[in-house]
């Protein structure tokens, strides 16, 4: 069990996180569960700027197979 110190700064608490365990920002959402204090990444909203610019599938595996013909709509009549 890896254990680590809480500190008081302003009349709040802090918890020194050892490296193995920071987060890549700086925003994390907080909940308890029973005793438990869980702290966790909060996710983004949106996908970060060219993220779909970026997805190139070449792979002729991703290609989508014939459909055939596209079937007649049909007329006002037939209703």
């Amino acid at each position: 069990m890896v254990t680590t110190e809480i500190v008081s700064i302003d009349g709040h608490q802090a918890v020194k996180l050892p490296d193995e365990y920071r987060f890549p920002d700086a925003t994390v959402s907080i909940r308890k569960e029973g005793e438990a204090v869980i702290l966790e990444p909060v996710r983004a909203k949106t996908w970060p700027a060219g993220f779909f610019d970026a997805i190139r599938i070449d792979d002729p595996a991703f290609a989508r197979p014939p459909q055939g013909e596209t079937p007649r709509a049909p007329s006002v009549d037939s209703w």
